[in-house]
């Protein structure tokens, strides 16, 4: 049976549209799961930004600020009023005697509440470094986060880098097996690195999503956040002097100062309060009388409130041994910290400027000449590995200076 040609050619337009309608939605939705799906690069101050928006460990610390803040306002609150009914020589059968109702109220003298006053304006300069400290640990553990995940991507593309590299070695293989040039075992050879190579990759990407989902975590936010840029040598301070506004002894300084203050706060407690009140009174019927009282409320035994005060001065002491202690302890934490990073600085330093190009050289150069002939697959395949080593140590280098920078960062307070 013949088929009008004209008649075919309308049929295959006519199914034609239907197909192109089919690949258009698959298309399209596609593109709108990737886009779902993709995360959104941001640099470090944006992470910063935003793991100080949504962490509540500083929210906490803000509260607790607020809190000294509202008690200092209102200093010593006033003691309570009493209020009393009283009656004095009367009789039940008739309207005899004194019947009183009485108002009393007793008075801090103005230095006694000034010192509680002083004593919460401490304790919010306390709170107010707390804060200053959960907000510099917030920053080094964002930061060595993001350095992190800067780290695992640079892995990615190393690997990746490492698999095309070894690829090549074995199209090469490939070739001079055909060629009768070699035997087997070069192939071979390529064969079994280039499957180490690609298994590396999968390792590679496995530590990315574990360095992402880490580095969200910190950030506490619904999206998915990943880190913009290289990874590049973080810049160095030129002063390795301790920072004047340290929030790890200034934390201990604010406790000394609050502990200053509780002693006045014992002390105030000997000084006398006003006593005062009044009356309105029914004398045998008759009405009205007044009444009023006036003294001092004196604390005659002080053994225990001198006990109280001598106890507060230790207190004191107790603040001063132990921001002596937080200094010895920063002391013994910089100077490690500067020895490691010097010496990562000297490791970094070799391997960029002196190793990593001999050996990249030497690759390129160990290559034509394997195309060639001119060296055995074991002398090529030994300046593969050591290309790929160097260039990994290079990268651990990097890491590394990056992190102990960011650590010495925080222990100074800068």
């Amino acid at each position: 049976m013949r088929i009008n040609p004209e008649t075919a050619l309308n049929f295959i337009r006519m199914i034609q549209q239907p197909i192109k309608s089919c690949l258009l939605m698959l298309f399209l939705c596609s593109i709108t799961s990737w886009s779902i799906g993709q995360t959104q690069a941001i640099s470090l101050d944006e992470a910063l930004n935003i793991a100080k928006k949504n962490y509540a460990g500083l929210e906490r610390d803000r509260l607790n600020l607020e809190q000294y803040q509202q008690l200092s306002n209102a200093g010593l609150p006033m003691q309570a009023t009493q209020i009393s009914v009283s009656g004095e020589e009367f009789r039940t059968n008739g309207a005899t005697g004194i019947h009183s109702f009485n108002l009393q109220q007793n008075f801090y003298l103005p230095k006694a509440s000034k010192a509680q006053q002083n004593y919460y304006q401490k304790g919010a300069g306390v709170a107010e470094k707390r804060l200053r400290l959960t907000e510099k640990e917030l920053e080094w553990q964002v930061e060595e986060a993001y350095y992190q995940l800067l780290f695992a991507k640079e892995e990615q593309a190393l690997a990746a880098e490492n698999v095309a590299l070894f690829n090549d070695f074995l199209s090469v293989a490939t070739l001079q097996l055909e060629a009768g040039e070699t035997g087997k075992i070069p192939q071979l050879a390529a064969r079994t690195r280039l499957g180490q190579a690609q298994l590396a990759e999968e390792h590679a990407e496995e530590k990315y999503q574990i360095a992402l989902s880490l580095f969200n975590q910190w950030l506490r936010t619904e999206g998915q956040f990943d880190a913009k840029g290289d990874l590049v040598q973080r810049t160095e301070h030129t002063t390795n002097e301790w920072s004047n506004n340290n929030p790890h002894l200034q934390i201990f300084q604010a406790q000394k100062e609050m502990a200053v203050s509780a002693v006045e706060v014992e002390k105030s407690k000997l000084l006398p309060q006003i006593n005062t009140g009044a009356r309105l009174q029914s004398v045998s019927g008759n009405f009205p009388f007044f009444g009023y009282q006036l003294g001092v409320n004196i604390p005659l035994f002080k053994k225990n409130y001198s006990t109280r005060i001598e106890a507060a001065k230790i207190g004191v002491l107790v603040q001063e041994a132990a921001l002596k202690a937080e200094e010895q302890r920063l002391t013994q934490i910089i100077s490690d910290l500067e020895f490691k990073l010097e010496h990562q600085r000297h490791i970094l330093e070799y391997l960029t400027e002196d190793l990593r190009p001999i050996v990249e050289e030497q690759s390129e150069v160990n290559r034509q000449a394997f195309q060639e002939g001119e060296i055995s697959y074991l002398e090529y395949l030994n300046s593969l590995e050591q290309v790929v080593l160097i260039k990994h140590q290079h990268l651990e280098a990097l890491y590394e200076f990056n992190v102990l920078q960011v650590e010495l960062d925080y222990w100074m307070g800068r």
